[in-house]
């Protein structure tokens, strides 16, 4: 019965899902009443009303908007009031906010910006360090639309923009419009509160308000910074040559010979290309001729057969005869002229004449860049391009860098950009200690210590010269706060929290000093100090460390500053550096390295200490060993290659002989 019915039933059920879907559709949409198919070609879009730009916000401006948006919320009871700041989000707000003004003064609508979804979130994806992009546009769309959106509503909700979806003549969804507006009218309270709050926020995480968060935008203030002359320059540039790229790929695609699908291949339908015989054999730098053929520049390439050409160029462009090609073949002399280093050397100077207008404007656009660099400040990030440029016009001069680029400065790793700007830090709190002719910023004294060591000896590569800088920022630190009070009663309390801790949860009693057993105590429990020395005790004195030892000397300190004694200069580091650059104390003695047993170490996996302990007869020899052993695997190494290239090259057929 059920088959029988079958038929009927299921016609009845289409027909009825059909009927059902046209009745809810809504009206005037074309995409629901075509069950969600588009069209095969899409309907046009209106034209968009250009805007006048506006200006962007300031982060005070921003973040006095941002407040009175979320102030709205805390009334409503969406949010808590310990919520009503949040820099998280209005970092992250400030900076799309500024992508979307890069965005329409790169377009040509003013203030409206014609975009789409998935574009807004590739483009802001670039801003949130933890947003993975999969390739795909629309999984990535689908992914942080979403949060787009939430954004690009509190913007709105801000006075700060308007966007729609834009739909075309079929009322299809088709773009995503932006409407820039200007800064809304604030109160002088409103813009009082937020200043405040700004400096708060600097105060506690620095100037580029980086708090650390892994989900969060770090250096706002750079990704939030409009786009400078020489940026807008790069990417006009940018966009030069991709066009130009584009172009040549167009020019040069090469259409299929064979003839249209349906078409008999007979010879009118299906003809070969004629090679122009206006073509020329080339020669190398030496004069011998390399097999390439070019096209003749004194005519055309495509000329028809029957062409007027030049008398120069038809009588080169002539074909030779078979005598002269049976000559050619036999005579080696005219198939390899002597070699001429008089025209060689004359041809390499012409193209360096000819090049060198241009490497003159690359030095000088170079130089320009280093000084640049050398204004910069702490409140921005460094490009490690920029870094390694200026240091090689410092170093080695612009010529240098407009001919090998920044390869002299050698490879520059995070660890050290880190350690540069804390170094450019250091140099700016004590620039009062400074050397002679050194500026006052801190990426200025690192150029001009770059001049220091082009003039004479010194660090050939950014990297040691970061290093060197970094031990002259320290000197420098030694020489200002080496007398300083500050320095000194921060030195005594954090001994004070070493010898005095705080009681733990369950501890009920109060501990004293920590003090070692091998010091002598007096009748008041304080170590007894002679001359910067601590008094051992005679019954543990063989469990004191020795006196150069830093665990001596952590002693030796903590026990002067508690009695408020002055600090010695072997237990003061940095009085020891301050001493020592300017000659008043004599170098540190350090322990040269064995090279032999640091290599022995090396190559075996034991630590250097139980390497010292073999004798030094039995360390040579296996030392030795080693090396021997190490040579036969390199032999026997190369040997299996070279085996295996022979196996790979005697299948091939034989070379052409290339005359």
């Amino acid at each position: 019965m059920a088959c029988m019915g079958s038929g009927p039933t299921t016609d009845s059920g289409l027909q009825g899902t059909d009927d059902l879907s046209n009745a809810t559709a809504i009206p005037g949409d074309p995409a629901r009443s075509r069950g969600l198919r588009r069209q095969r070609h899409r309907g046009l879009c209106p034209a968009v009303s250009p805007t006048p730009l506006p200006a962007a916000p300031t982060a005070v401006e921003l973040l006095a908007l941002f407040t009175r948006v979320r102030s709205v919320r805390v009334a409503t009871g969406e949010l808590g009031p310990t919520r009503l700041y949040d820099l998280r989000a209005w970092k992250t707000s400030w900076a799309e906010l500024a992508y979307l003004h890069r965005l329409a003064g790169g377009g040509r609508h003013g203030g409206t910006v014609v975009t789409s979804m998935r574009q807004l979130v590739s483009g802001i994806a670039a801003l949130h360090p933890s947003w993975k992009l999969t390739g795909d546009p629309w999984q990535d769309r689908d992914c942080h639309h979403q949060s787009v959106r939430r954004r690009l509503s509190g913007l709105a909700g801000a006075g700060l923009l308007q966007w729609r979806v834009g739909v075309d003549e079929d009322l299809e969804e088709r773009r995503t419009e932006l409407v820039l507006l200007p800064v809304p009218e604030l109160l002088p309270d409103e813009l009082t509160a937020a200043a405040a709050r700004l400096e708060r926020w600097e105060a506690r995480y620095g100037s580029a308000l980086n708090t650390g968060s892994p989900i969060a935008i770090s250096d706002v203030k750079r990704a939030a910074a409009p786009l400078d002359a020489c940026e807008r320059r790069r990417r006009g540039r940018q966009r030069t040559r991709q066009a130009a790229q584009a172009r040549r790929r167009v020019g040069s695609s090469q259409t299929n010979s064979a003839p249209p699908f349906g078409t008999p291949n007979k010879p009118e339908n299906n003809k070969a290309v004629e090679i122009s015989s206006n073509v020329e054999e080339t020669t190398n730098a030496c004069g011998e001729r390399t097999r390439d053929t070019r096209p003749n520049a004194k005519a055309p390439r495509n000329a028809p057969p029957g062409a007027a050409f030049d008398e120069n160029s038809s009588a080169e462009a002539a074909p030779k005869s078979p005598e002269s090609a049976s000559e050619k073949k036999g005579s080696g002399a005219d198939r390899l002229p002597e070699f001429d280093s008089t025209a060689l050397v004359a041809r390499v100077g012409a193209r360096s004449a000819q090049r060198e207008p241009l490497l003159k404007d690359i030095a000088v656009g170079a130089e320009r860049r280093a000084v640049e660099l050398a204004g910069w400040g702490l409140d921005r990030a460094w490009p490690v391009g920029r870094l390694r440029e200026a240091w090689v016009v410092a170093r080695y001069g612009s010529r240098a860098a407009a001919e090998f680029g920044a390869s002299a400065a050698g490879p520059l790793y995070p660890d050290d950009h880190a350690r540069l700007r804390r170094a450019v830090a250091r140099y700016e709190r004590n620039v009062a200690g400074a050397p002679d002719g050194f500026p006052t910023g801190g990426l200025a004294a690192m150029v001009h210590l770059a001049t220091l060591a082009g003039a004479g000896a010194g660090p050939r590569t950014l990297r040691y010269a970061i290093g060197a800088f970094d031990q002259l920022t320290r000197r420098m630190r030694a020489h200002a706060t080496r007398d300083s009070v500050t320095r000194l009663d921060a030195a005594t309390r954090r001994a004070e929290r070493r010898q005095h801790p705080r009681p733990t949860r369950y501890q009920f009693r109060l501990p004293g000093p920590f003090w070692p057993r091998w010091v002598t105590l007096d009748a008041q429990g304080n170590p007894v100090l002679d001359h910067g020395f601590l008094t051992l005790d005679e019954a543990a004195a063989s469990w004191a460390p020795a006196p150069n030892t830093e665990a001596y000397r952590c002693v030796a300190r903590d026990a002067y500053l508690l009695a408020g004694a002055c600090l010695p200069p072997h237990l003061d580091g940095r009085t020891t550096m301050s001493m020592r650059a300017r000659g008043q104390l004599p170098p540190a003695n350090r322990t040269p390295r064995h090279s032999e047993l640091t290599e022995l170490a090396h190559r075996t996996g034991m630590s250097l200490q139980r390497a010292a302990r073999i004798a030094e007869p039995l360390r040579a020899a296996m030392l030795t060993s080693i090396r021997l052993a190490d040579a036969r695997h390199a032999r026997e190494s190369a040997a299996r290659l070279q085996r295996a290239l022979s196996e790979m090259t005697s299948g091939l057929p034989p070379r052409r002989d290339p005359r």
